[in-house]
């Protein structure tokens, strides 16, 4: 904002107070942009006038010291609005100017011939001021009086200009022969201009009155649709905490799963470790006998029978720890085959002997991973797999890892076939979708593959499926180089 920007600012806000209502600004500012236009007006033809007069060599008269007292007049304007005495500034601006510019050089004598040309020309453009700086639903007396003193100041100038002029103007009996229809024409003009300024306020205030009702609605409306936005908030949070309950019922599922798997899995390194501990306690009690080296032996098949088992179960265990959720999760490189036959371990209590499961791991290469909700991916392909195959009679599973690439970037793919039926496009365009099951009641959550997709896109990878002619092919692709 250049400086005659921050003048004209300062000048046009002068003496409004930061509360004021907005009508009352509009009208204090314009009341303020009127006097300094005026003001501007004022100097221009000064300095118009004093060039003239140097250039004809002549002397300054009343006529050119009216512009002065004008200009004294917009500065009383100014201080009365730094005030705050508005509506005093606002009369002194309506009222004022004629007297000064017309009436008080007459009384001192000052009437020329071209006075009665223009002179009502003059008043037409001060009869302007009240249309600019009053509000009729406000202002209504003021306003009234304002019209009616110059409607008689029009009506009556002339005649106070002949009663005023020297006798010796030559103009004073032309005009007295045809006054009747100079009046008429300056009082037709003067009520045109006005009753047009007045028509067009009057369509601005219906404007406004338009504009405040649909503000007044407006403001109705964002009211209720602030209260629509806090209930859908309140909704929007009761949702949230359904879904954790939901996604935490599922992941409950899972290690409903898991637990079975366990279960199936831990018995058999305990009934090595249960055999072992026998042959044990049989060679301890024939150490009392004669038989050393038999003794010696089955020793040491025990021993071995309790390292199996200890070894398998520890594999169970660390296999088992793979899928804990407790504290913040931390990507680690793993080998996606390692994932994948751990997870098995655990489904194994549900893969019925008549599944034939294909393995074809071609990817050497660890991938950074979040390696419980890899397992948590794959656990849930795999169960959704052996559900489908329920009905089939040759049941087929084939697991794939291996190396793709889409453009410049390295892909870790998981693949997961089931030779069971194929997936509709409505299934399938739903499939991923929270809550949504084909299951039977009490049989799932409808969140197991919308989980599954989530912890995916958590990777920055993708999850789809694609038909083929003997089953269904599901597809993990993770980036290779996850940032840590």
């Amino acid at each position: 904002m250049n400086w005659w920007n921050k003048v004209w600012q300062l000048i046009s806000f002068n003496g409004i107070e930061d509360n004021a209502r907005d009508t009352i600004k509009r009208t204090t500012i314009l009341n303020n942009q009127v006097n300094a236009t005026l003001f501007l007006i004022m100097v221009t033809i000064s300095i118009l006038l004093w060039v003239l007069r140097i250039i004809e060599d002549r002397t300054i008269n009343i006529g050119g010291v009216r512009f002065f007292w004008m200009m004294l007049l917009c500065i009383i304007h100014f201080i009365l609005a730094r005030r705050q005495h508005h509506t005093l500034a606002k009369c002194l601006l309506i009222f004022a100017p004629p007297i000064l510019f017309l009436i008080v050089p007459a009384l001192y004598g000052f009437v020329e011939d071209q006075s009665f040309f223009y002179y009502s020309y003059i008043i037409v453009a001060f009869s302007i001021f009240p249309q600019l700086l009053l509000r009729i639903t406000t202002n209504r007396q003021l306003y009234v009086w304002s019209m009616v003193y110059y409607f008689i100041l029009m009506l009556s100038l002339d005649n106070i200009l002949i009663f005023l002029a020297p006798e010796n103007l030559s103009v004073v009996p032309i005009l007295k022969g045809f006054w009747i229809f100079n009046k008429i024409a300056a009082l037709s003009i003067y009520l045109f201009i006005n009753s047009s300024v007045y028509y067009l306020k009057w369509v601005n205030y219906k404007f406004e009155q338009q504009l405040k009702a649909k503000q007044e609605q407006l403001e109705f409306n964002n009211n209720r649709l602030d209260i629509h936005v806090e209930e859908l908030k309140s909704v929007n949070e009761y949702l949230k905490k359904t879904q954790q309950q939901l996604i935490q019922s599922e992941k409950m599922a899972s290690l409903g799963v898991l637990t079975a798997g366990v279960a199936h899995e831990i018995n058999t390194p305990l009934n090595f470790i249960s055999t072992g501990s026998l042959l044990v306690k049989n060679a301890i009690e024939d150490l009392n006998g004669s038989d050393t080296t038999g003794c010696i032996k089955m020793l040491q098949q025990g021993n071995e029978i309790i390292d199996k088992g200890v070894d398998q179960a520890a594999f169970v265990v660390s296999s088992l720890m793979t899928f804990s959720y407790s504290g913040k999760s931390k990507k680690n490189l793993h080998h996606l085959e390692s994932i994948v036959e751990s997870t098995l371990l655990f489904l194994k209590s549900k893969i019925t002997p008549d599944i034939i499961i294909e393995k074809e791991y071609l990817l050497d290469d660890p991938v950074s991973i979040y390696a419980e909700k890899i397992h948590q991916v794959v656990l849930n392909i795999i169960d959704n797999a052996i559900c489908v195959l329920t009905n089939v009679v040759d049941k087929r599973l084939k697991i794939s890892c291996y190396r793709d690439k889409d453009g410049h970037d390295e892909l870790a793919c998981i693949s997961i076939f089931n030779n069971g039926p194929q997936i509709d496009k409505q299934v399938g365009s739903k499939m991923f979708d929270p809550f949504f099951t084909t299951k039977s009641i009490n049989k799932g959550t409808g969140l197991g593959l919308s989980l599954a997709y989530n912890l995916v896109e958590e990777h920055g990878g993708v999850l789809y499926y694609t038909n083929h002619e003997d089953g269904v092919e599901f597809i993990v692709k993770l980036p290779m180089n996850i940032q840590q």
